[in-house]
């Protein structure tokens, strides 16, 4: 296998597609991982044109979608493009899929997407990544939609627009997207390990979810949800605690992994709190906190669970999708959570990502083993490839 990242923050769309193009064509790759701020818009047309150009050929499949800013080895930076190219030498069989309507029903176009991947692919994937429309999709439903089809773990994120939470991009095979969902797999010879953390602490008493509307928590524990939520953080929510301040809900029957639910919009008169993902009625749910020295915590949380020594490969290259909110939290481009990761893992790797609307991912358990695939908020999902 062989990879090799590269990045662009040149701010013309077709120098910056060029720039990239050229520098992953040295490794005549299959596959592209690309990564973009919507500061391209609505050039990328022209930017997808030159990245071609560039590679020198039209049948690389190119995957990804837009976020608030980008993740690659030599830094982070608030706009600009990342990518991956990823050549196994015919070793892995790559499919795609992509099915829009994620606004109107995310589970069933998750689920036709995932059987679609499934109808493609000639044997199990080993490497499934998923990316939705940011602004659009319910990410619990994309999940609830994948799994129906897919066992087993997957990885992935909703696209994001700089904060603006109005239009995010999907992409696929030079063309973009709105209101979609897409995966990418791979069959083969490819080893894929991925993990997930926070950083974020439970406080305070559990809460129930007693009733809810797709993504608006209206009440719990027979209180409004912001309610029960300011009186175990002791102070009332404000627009400064949206996309910050999360609910940890825990997956059933268990008392340790838990995903996060952030708030979206405060609903005033109602008090109910409408987050970045659906939680089903009957969830156990908790009020969390984190320091900026927490949210770095988590880079190496997520870490600990993918020491080289239980992988059984050595990792050569990495695909980082962290919450926008860990950014916004942070107050910069995401070099904390970058220094982090190279810091635990000890070397340099080709390495991409971007600050997105929301993560899925499973933990990684002790035995080496998966939790059930979720959404998160304000979480870093870590995807090592060897």
């Amino acid at each position: 296998m062989k990879y090799l990242s590269a990045k662009s923050i040149l701010t013309d769309p077709y120098r910056a597609g060029l720039e990239i193009g050229a520098a992953l064509a040295t490794i005549s790759p299959e596959v592209v991982l690309l990564f973009a701020s919507m500061s391209y818009d609505p050039d990328f047309s022209d930017f997808f044109e030159a990245l071609y150009d560039g590679l020198g050929s039209e049948s690389v499949i190119v995957f990804g979608g837009t976020g608030d800013g980008i993740y690659e080895t030599s830094g982070a930076e608030n706009y600009g493009v990342t990518a991956l190219g990823i050549s196994s030498d015919g070793r892995v069989a790559w499919s795609t899929a992509i099915e829009q309507g994620v606004q109107a029903d995310s589970f069933a176009a998750a689920r036709a997407c995932a059987a679609k991947i499934l109808a493609s692919c000639p044997e199990t994937p080993v490497f499934r990544m998923v990316l939705a429309d940011g602004a659009k999709a319910d990410g619990h439903a994309i999940v609830g939609g994948i799994t129906a089809e897919i066992p087993g773990a997957f990885f992935g994120g909703l696209t994001g627009d700089d904060r603006k939470f109005t239009s995010s991009k999907v992409f696929l095979n030079g063309k973009e997207y709105e209101d979609t969902v897409a995966m990418l797999s791979g069959c083969g010879e490819i080893s894929m390990a991925i993990n997930a953390a926070s950083g974020w602490t439970p406080i305070g008493n559990r809460g129930v979810v007693e009733e809810n509307l797709g993504c608006e928590i209206r009440t719990i524990n027979g209180e409004s949800a912001q309610a029960f939520m300011a009186g175990q953080l002791g102070k009332p929510l404000g627009e400064s605690d949206i996309g910050i301040v999360p609910l940890a809900a825990y997956q059933t029957g268990s008392t340790e992994h838990f995903f996060l639910r952030t708030p979206s919009h405060l609903h005033d008169e109602s008090g109910a709190v409408t987050t970045f993902g659906s939680v089903e009625k009957g969830t156990v749910v908790r009020v969390c906190i984190a320091s900026r020295d927490d949210v770095t915590r988590g880079v190496t949380d997520a870490m600990q669970a993918l020491a080289p020594e239980s992988l059984g490969f050595i990792p050569a290259a990495a695909i980082i999708i962290s919450c926008a909110g860990r950014k916004w939290l942070l107050a910069d481009k995401g070099e904390k959570e970058l220094a982090a990761f190279f810091k635990h893992l000890g070397y340099s790797i080709p390495l991409i990502g971007f600050p997105s609307f929301g993560e899925i991912s499973p933990f990684r358990n002790g035995d080496c083993t998966y939790t059930s695939v979720n959404f998160h908020n304000v979480t870093i999902v870590v995807c090592l490839l060897g």
